[in-house]
């Protein structure tokens, strides 16, 4: 679906290319944008300089005088020329009004008149103007040439526009910019491919050190899903490897505890369920053998019996089910409820086993509703659970309040029994943990995933106004609408 998979060592070392890359080629652009704008200006302010020199030696040599002959004028220009071009890049020629070249002949540089007649000529095809005094850039045997044309009048004294005769062709060849542009591209090539080098020796040292660390995590989970909990050592160099390696193991120890608990889990639960199953078969064996003469006993325990295993059984389904809802497999059915009358029905399916243990129940209700979302069958569950809890270990009363604040409902149940045991109150909300008069361990560990399952807490402690017995005390968020 995704294509063909590939190393994250190649991942690493792509990045690192790309980045040299992109670097390179960043780099290589706003070299080559200066260095042509370097070549661009300074051709223009040689030919410029030069055009400006020659014009003021020429009225200085008197090549405007109207007064001498050609052939004096001939001389002249050749002089010009030679005094400028011999101290300057910029070379020049000389066209009359026909743009023949006058200078140089063929007999002063057969090559560089060559090169004058090409660049008049490229000039010719690109139909330039050759009045308007602009620099321009014309080829020639691949190379680049920089030119400017200056119309002159050598009849009359000073220069006509207007009616030029004659021309003077500046040029300088851009073949040395070429060359030393073309020096400086091999070096950046050369850094270039140096830099690709140690990119790869780069990529194969951090890839490495990722790679390594990765495979010891990969074995650690490997051995993790084979069952084997033992913690990892984290000894990453990489903050988010270690991190990583960090919240493996807190899951190898949550999923080592949750494993341990699950074993324990089964154990009480098969030696819990197994004792009624054992006291059933044997009244009943008993019954059917005629073991007893008045089989009405023996039908009573076979039925008492078979109520606690149905209840523990309920217990246990309801534990399961609140574990899935819990890791988010599943969820519970929950809606707005007023909690007071939730209680109000728990004391009322109580009040007979009160009546008859000879207890006094209290409850302290607010004049207004308190409105809680959750499932009421769970919640009712839970509060039956706590007070007959409460019942069994009371002596003669037991008392239930519920206040609320704005975002949180607070019940509290307290008795006046003997108390909690001091070593048991760690544990007291764990499974199959029992008290002195406690029946299958399963009622306290409901309340508490009852409890959590509605985003609340329960805690357990002894009374502290100076006398003995024990509190149970659960908070149950208020929604925010309410």
């Amino acid at each position: 679906m995704f294509g063909k998979k590939i190393s994250l060592r190649l991942h690493i070392f792509a990045a690192f290319c790309l980045v040299f890359l992109l670097a390179f080629s960043t780099v290589f652009i706003a070299f080559r944008l200066v260095i042509q704008n370097y070549v661009d200006s300074d051709s223009k302010e040689k030919l410029e300089l030069t055009s400006d020199h020659t014009l003021e030696l020429a009225g200085k040599l008197g090549f405007q005088s109207l007064f001498r002959p050609p052939s004096e004028k001939t001389a002249i220009i050749k002089t010009l020329i030679q005094t400028v071009s011999g101290s300057s890049d910029v070379k020049i020629a000389f066209l009359n009004k026909s743009l023949y070249i006058e200078y140089p002949m063929t007999s002063d540089s057969y090559q560089e008149r060559i090169r004058a007649a090409s660049i008049k000529a490229s000039l010719i095809a690109e139909d330039s103007n050759w009045n308007d005094r602009e620099v321009r850039k014309v080829t020639y045997e691949s190379a680049s040439y920089y030119t400017l044309v200056v119309p002159y009048n050598r009849v009359f004294f000073s220069e006509d526009l207007r009616t030029p005769d004659s021309y003077l062709l500046f040029y300088i060849d851009s073949s040395p910019y070429v060359r030393f542009a073309q020096s400086l591209d091999r070096t950046l090539y050369f850094i270039l491919i140096s830099a690709l080098l140690m990119a790869m020796l780069a990529s194969l040292l951090v890839s490495n050190s990722i790679i390594r660390s990765l495979h010891k995590l990969t074995a650690f989970a490997s051995r993790i899903g084979a069952g084997d909990f033992r913690s990892l050592k984290r000894n990453f160099l990489d903050k988010e490897l270690d991190s990583l390696a960090a919240d493996m193991n807190l899951m190898a120890f949550r999923l080592s505890k949750a494993d341990t608990e699950q074993k324990t889990f089964f154990q009480n639960a098969s030696h819990e369920l197994r004792t009624p199953l054992m006291s059933i078969q044997g009244y009943a064996e008993g019954i059917k053998y005629k073991v007893f003469d008045d089989p009405g006993e023996a039908t009573d325990i076979i039925i008492s019996e078979s109520k606690r295993l149905s209840d523990m059984v309920e217990n246990l389904l309801t534990i399961s089910r609140l574990d899935l809802s819990i890791s988010g497999s599943s969820s519970s059915v929950k809606a707005p409820f007023d909690l007071r009358e939730l209680i109000e029905s728990v004391i009322e399916n109580t009040r007979g086993s009160v009546m008859l243990s000879k207890k006094s129940l209290v409850h302290t209700f607010p004049d207004e509703p308190v409105t809680v979302y959750g499932n009421e069958k769970d919640l009712f569950r839970a509060f039956e659970n706590l007070l007959s809890n409460a019942l069994r270990y009371a002596e003669n009363h037991i008392s239930l309040t519920l206040e609320a604040s704005e975002k949180t409902a607070n019940i509290r149940i307290i008795d006046d029994g003997e108390g909690i045991p001091e070593d048991l109150l760690p544990d007291i909300f764990n499974r199959f943990v029992r008290g002195e008069k406690g029946k299958h361990g399963i009622g306290l560990a409901l309340v508490k995933a009852i409890t959590e399952d509605h985003g609340g807490s329960v805690s357990a402690h002894n009374r502290s106004d100076g006398t003995v017995g024990a509190v149970f005390e659960i908070t149950l968020p208020i929604p925010e609408s309410n």
